[in-house]
This record gives structure tokens, C-alpha cells and sequence, in this order.
């Protein structure tokens, strides 16, 4: 349904747009709440993001994934509103001081590595089914637990629990993380419990 009424709103279709409003509405707000905003903070927020895209609807027809594009952009949206209440102090650059060079040169190795881990799960990640891959999304990325991923989903927490365990093992079977270690710790957790 979303992606259809997306493409429709894309066309200027009005009531596509209310359909997606009404579709996504308590999925970015719990969102929010998880995140640790109020309430009147995350229906900011929401009224915020869905006013630009409606406004701004002819700029937006690279976006796919308009479920990920929502979220992303209710976060945004909510930090920024958390930094418009709570001004940060300004931050006087020049006495910022570089500890070591050596420090900085550990920064980047470190950095890159980690850039190369996030290629290899974002390409195993393309193997899984939408469902599965939104499973993951959930608990990992947002941090939800398999019961509130149960309740936006529709679905069982115990089948939301097999469901990352199938996934994580599909992605661990995948060429792209074969060699990485880390996935026989998530498996074991998911096993043992």
C-alpha cells in the first residue's frame, strides 16, 4: 500500500498523500517516543516532515524506501526541534587541541574499518526479505524490542524473534560476512534465548 500511494502522491494525487499520513502516523510516533521525545515534540515532528514533503513533492522522486526516508526524517526533525529549545553553547574551535597524531591516525584506520563492516552488512542485508530486513532494521537501528516490533507489525513477538534469527543466519551464510565473527555472538544470544 505505501509504495503505491506514494508514487500516486508523487503524481499529485492528494488523498495518496492523506493515506500515507494516516498509514505512517503511529508508526513514527512510537518511533519518537522510543527515542526519548514527549509526546507534543513527536506530533511536531510528524506535522513537520509531512508539511515538507507535501511542499516540496516535486524534489522528492528519488526517494524508494519512503518508510526509511519517514523515519530518518521524523529523527531529524526531532533533533532539531531538541536543539532549538535547548541551545547549545558555542564551541570555541581554536582551543580544541589535537592530542597526538598518532590518535588521529588510529581515528581514521578505525573509521574505515568500520565503514567496511557497514558495506559488508548493507550488501548481506540486500538478501533478505522485505519483512525480515525491517525486523532487523527495528531492533538494531532503532533499537526496538521484539514486543514493540510485534505490535507495529502486526505480528507475534515470538515470530518476530525467529524472523531476526532466520535473518541474521541467512545473513551470516552470506558471502559478504563470512569472515566476520560478530554474527556467532548475535546467533548464540538469539539461540540461547
Amino acid at each position: 500500500m505505501d509504495a503505491d500511494s506514494w508514487q500516486e502522491f508523487l503524481k499529485g494525487d492528494k488523498a495518496s498523500f492523506s493515506e500515507l499520513y494516516r498509514f505512517y502516523f503511529n508508526e513514527l510516533f512510537a518511533y519518537g517516543l522510543k527515542i526519548g521525545f514527549d509526546e507534543e515534540a513527536c506530533k511536531d515532528a510528524i506535522q513537520d516532515v509531512f508539511y515538507k514533503i507535501y511542499t516540496s513533492r516535486n524534489r522528492l522522486t528519488h526517494i524508494r524506501n519512503i518508510e526509511f526516508y519517514l523515519l530518518h526524517s521524523v529523527k531529524n526533525r526531532l533533533f532539531d526541534i531538541h536543539n532549538g529549545e535547548n541551545r547549545i553553547n558555542h564551541i570555541n574551535y581554536n582551543d580544541i587541541i589535537l592530542e597526538n597524531e598518532d590518535n588521529v591516525v588510529e581515528q581514521i584506520i578505525e573509521k574505515e574499518t568500520q565503514s567496511q563492516l557497514e558495506n559488508k552488512i548493507n550488501q548481506s542485508l540486500k538478501i533478505l526479505p522485505p519483512k525480515q530486513r525491517k525486523i532487523i532494521y527495528y531492533h538494531y537501528h532503532l533499537n526496538l524490542s521484539f514486543t514493540e516490533i510485534a505490535t507495529l507489525l502486526e505480528m507475534e513477538p515470538e515470530t518476530v524473534r525467529k524472523s531476526a534469527y532466520r535473518a541474521l543466519q541467512k545473513m551470516k551464510e552470506s558471502r559478504q560476512l563470512k569472515t566476520l565473527p560478530f554474527l556467532f555472538s548475535l546467533l548464540s544470544f538469539y539461540h540461547g534465548s
